[in-house]
């Protein structure tokens, strides 16, 4: 009876150290995508701000036109 629940223990520990590896792997690809989503709304942000930029002085140039 011993030997079963033994058996049984070890096979339960090497299901969860294999199981805590996988969550390691998909950690670090969670992790990993973070920092691509991070980085392309940074991109967002930029260019959003260069856009503002660009129609301002596209604006101040036409009301400049028209005077």
């Amino acid at each position: 009876m011993i030997k079963k629940v033994l058996r049984k223990l070890e096979r339960l520990k090497l299901e969860k150290s294999k199981i805590i590896e996988e969550q390691s792997k998909l950690q670090k690809k969670i992790d990993d995508i973070d920092i691509e989503i991070k980085n392309y709304i940074i991109l967002k942000k930029e260019y959003e701000k260069l856009e503002r930029k660009y129609n301002d002085l596209s604006q101040t140039t036409e009301v400049k036109k028209n005077e």
